[in-house]
């Protein structure tokens, strides 16, 4: 392939998946080999045309002895002979194994804080059509589910790969036209790595007694792949939001209702969405994640299970509950607080709590739908108040029930996960509990048309405070 044609097969590409906008500042990870060779040389050639800004960044691992000083030096002299930006960081590796991953860890580290740094739009990256090839075998082999088969993306986020439509012939041809010499790596001949492995044993293999085009062909079924991945995930999407009961930061809770209503294809894709809400990305999770997550489901009664970068999925009755937090872990049951005396406001825990001593009821509409207020008998209730978690044993008479009731059984009426149990506020005078908080009020202590003095105790969580009065100002 010469040079022209190259160059338009390069655009056409380019302009097809949006992977550049004119004028912006590339970032471009620069080996020396043939890959990332014609990638900086074809950007290089179109660098006037769209007035792109040019940065190579290379990264010497150290881990071929002087060939890879080899490599440091034909990359030195490329850049400064067409004027192009240059970083280079040397390193050295001392893990024995994963060097693999441990590489491509350190590599795209640096390259995301170089992108930071000098504000790059793109990081651009010279996979080829053998690449990914490979990237869509090594994927499935591994499960990596519905997205991983559509092998490389042409461009994710800030990261694009202008060279997928590109076979490793056509590299080289475009090297040779342009009498443009490039390094080696001996490395990729080393079969002790699975993606050398594909790469020389199982590509080969089946080119020669399946498919001679089988490297072609996987690229297109990548491709088509690719597009019903975006097809997929625009419909996840409309049931994710569908079946989304609360999100925050560190938390997402789903109808577990709704979920079960989904096709199992578009249930994938909604488990992604919400685990990527929690971690902040989508890395790491496959299809065995999935199946994790299925099996949680359709199971009895509150479970969890642990997935990677810490992330937890708790199922709650009709709930599932992707957080970073660990909800398993209680409590420290002998947390506790006396209140020898009526006190307007203090703290405990997390939680600010207000006690107020009133003549008459509030004259409010909806007055006890707020359940973290309660409304007792003043009269009926004995100092010191003590707020603490509940403890063995405990029972309480929930208002409007005949007889005591063991608090466990009635958290579990009352649907309470069993992660939060150990976390439910509880009020006790000296005989008694007086009010569950959240939940319910003992029935010894409900108000009367006799009740001449009335205790209102209200809880709120100090970040829920925090929060309101950040809108508050925000409004100012």
């Amino acid at each position: 392939m010469n040079v022209n044609g190259f160059i338009e097969k390069f655009e056409q590409y380019s302009k097809k998946h949006k992977l550049f906008k004119s004028g912006e500042k590339i970032l471009l990870g620069f080996s020396g080999g043939a890959d990332s060779t014609a990638l900086l040389l074809a950007l290089w050639h179109l660098k006037s045309k769209y007035g792109y800004s040019l940065l190579a960044a290379h990264v010497n691992y150290n881990l071929r002895g002087n060939d890879s000083q080899l490599d440091e030096e034909f990359v030195r002299k490329f850049c400064f002979d067409r004027n192009i930006s240059l970083v280079v960081k040397n390193i050295k590796i001392n893990s024995s194994s994963n060097v693999e991953n441990h590489a491509r860890e350190v590599r795209f580290k640096y390259f995301n804080n170089l992108r930071r740094l000098y504000k790059s739009q793109k990081i651009v990256l010279g996979h080829n059509r053998e690449d990914q090839a490979e990237t869509l075998l090594f994927r499935m082999f591994r499960g990596s589910g519905y997205t991983g088969i559509k092998g490389i993306s042409p461009i994710t986020e800030d990261v694009v790969h202008p060279l997928l439509s590109f076979s490793r012939s056509d590299i080289i041809s475009y090297l040779e036209s342009e009498n443009i010499q490039w390094r080696e790596d001996l490395s990729n001949k080393d079969n002790t790595y699975s993606r050398n492995k594909i790469r020389n044993q199982m590509i080969p293999w089946i080119q020669e007694h399946l498919n001679p085009n089988v490297v072609t062909k996987l690229y297109e079924t990548a491709e088509i792949f690719s597009e019903t991945d975006a097809i997929l995930e625009a419909l996840a999407t409309r049931r994710f939001l569908k079946a989304q009961i609360r999100h925050s930061k560190d938390e997402c809770r789903l109808s577990t209702k709704i979920i079960l209503k989904t096709k199992s294809v578009l249930r994938y894709y909604v488990y992604k969405e919400a685990y990527t809400r929690v971690n902040g990305n989508s890395k790491d999770f496959y299809h065995n994640n999935f199946i994790e997550i299925e099996n949680l489901i359709t199971s009895d009664g509150s479970k969890q299970i642990y997935l990677p970068n810490n992330v937890y999925v708790f199922k709650e009755y009709d709930e599932l509950i992707f957080t970073n937090i660990d909800l398993s872990k209680s409590v420290n049951v002998l947390n506790e607080k006396e209140v020898t005396s009526l006190r307007n406001r203090f703290t405990f825990e997390d939680y600010r709590i207000i006690m107020k001593k009133l003549k008459k009821m509030p004259n409010k509409r909806n007055l006890f739908e707020d359940k973290n207020v309660a409304y007792l008998d003043f009269d009926k209730t004995s100092f010191p108040i003590t707020i603490r978690h509940r403890k063995p044993g405990d029972r309480f008479h929930p208002l409007g029930m005949q007889h005591n009731k063991k608090l466990k059984d009635f958290l579990i009426d009352e649907k309470v996960s069993k992660f939060d149990r150990d976390k439910v506020l509880i009020f006790c005078d000296n005989e008694k509990i007086i009010w569950l908080a959240g939940h319910r009020i003992d029935d010894r202590v409900i108000t009367s048309k006799q009740t001449q003095n009335i205790l209102q105790i209200s809880i709120e969580k100090m970040a829920t405070k925090k929060m309101r009065a950040a809108e508050r100002f925000s409004k100012k």
